[in-house]
This record gives C-alpha cells, sequence and structure tokens, in this order.
C-alpha cells in the first residue's frame, strides 16, 4: 500500500474541520486580547499564540485540499 495515496477517515477529517473552525474562533479572540493588553510579557504570549496558530492553519488547509474537501469559512476579523 502506498503510503502517499492515502485517505484520512471522516472521523479525521471531521477533526481537521473543527480544529480550524475552534482555531480561528480563538485566533480572533487573541487578537482582540493582543491589541488591548498593556503588559508586554502578556502580550508576548498572545502573539506567540497568533504566529502558532497561523503555522497549524496553513497546515490544516494543506491537509483538507488535500483530500478533496473545501475549506471552511471560519471565524474572521468580522464576527
Amino acid at each position: 500500500m502506498d503510503k502517499n495515496k492515502l485517505k484520512l477517515t471522516s472521523s479525521e477529517i471531521g477533526t481537521l474541520w473543527a480544529e480550524y473552525v475552534n482555531g480561528t474562533m480563538t485566533d480572533v479572540v487573541n487578537r482582540y486580547m493582543f491589541s488591548i493588553v498593556e503588559d508586554e510579557s502578556i502580550k508576548t504570549i498572545f502573539e506567540d499564540a497568533i504566529k502558532t496558530f497561523a503555522k497549524q492553519k496553513k497546515q490544516i488547509v494543506v491537509f483538507i485540499e488535500n483530500e478533496g474537501f473545501p475549506v471552511p469559512l471560519g471565524f474572521t476579523e468580522s464576527d
């Protein structure tokens, strides 16, 4: 069996979808908190969280697109 042609299960696709939606929601909150927090040490934590999710989001999108599914809309700044 070719490991490059393995398909994700429905459970895995569902988990990726949920992670994308939950992650975009958390990202909106983190960006808001980053904009209002004054303590630099706490602001750094939010900045790290924003950067970490940006990397995760790219990888989730790749997994979803490779399976031929549409990427969920997720949350945006307008929500």
